[in-house]
Formats: structure tokens, C-alpha cells, sequence
């Protein structure tokens, strides 16, 4: 999963290059309107028997990775997630929007730093 397109395509190729292949793969966009969040698509993933792990890009900005965490935690989720946070120079420019429409940091909640724990 990605808000990224283009990091969607990248990283599926890079993990097919590596022998590994993908179920699925999900970008859900970066523009401020989107229709599903990885929180809402996480049942799909844990009902998908060809599912063992799940890949994420993400970038700073917007409460998406905070309600994956919280839904991970109450459903005590059994799949392994990987994930990566884009864009830790962002924490340095608040207010600045940079690529995706949505991509905008309103605070500290909401930095890379923050959200890769440090």
C-alpha cells in the first residue's frame, strides 16, 4: 500500500526483482480526498490467504499511519508490516506542501520524524 502511484509501481518492481511477489497492490493517492485509508483495507489484506506481510510507503502528513497503528493494536493484527516514511527533510519546513496536494505538515503529530519514532 502507498499514497504514492509512482512508489507503488517502484516498489512492486523492486520487490519482484528481489523473488518476491505481491497479492496486491494498493495506491491509495495523496490528494486530500481518497476513497479507502490502510486502516479500512486491512481486513482485505488479513482475509487474503496469499497474503504474508504487508508493504508500506507512506509520507508525512494526514492521520493515515496513526489509525493503522491504532487498528494493528485493537485487532491485534498477525500480519507483519514493513514499513517506510518518506520524507524526514519535510520536518524542517511546517507548512510547506511538497508533491501530493495532501502531503502537508500541521505539526509535530505529523512529521516523518515523529512517525518513524525519532
Amino acid at each position: 500500500m502507498s499514497r504514492s502511484g509512482g512508489m507503488t509501481t517502484e516498489i512492486s518492481n523492486s520487490l519482484t526483482a528481489a523473488g518476491l511477489g505481491q497479492s496486491s497492490a494498493v495506491s491509495i493517492g495523496g490528494d486530500p480526498l481518497i476513497g479507502s485509508t490502510y486502516a479500512e483495507l486491512m481486513p482485505l489484506f488479513e482475509a487474503d490467504p496469499d497474503t504474508r506481510a504487508i508493504v508500506i510507503y507512506s509520507e508525512p502528513g494526514g492521520p493515515m499511519d496513526a489509525q493503522l497503528a491504532e487498528y494493528v493494536k485493537k485487532h491485534n493484527t498477525k500480519l507483519p508490516i514493513i514499513a517506510f516514511m518518506a520524507g524526514r527533510f519535510m520536518d524542517k519546513m511546517p507548512g510547506m506542501r511538497f508533491g501530493h496536494a495532501g502531503t502537508i505538515v500541521e505539526g509535530k503529530a505529523d512529521t516523518a520524524a515523529e512517525r518513524s519514532g525519532g
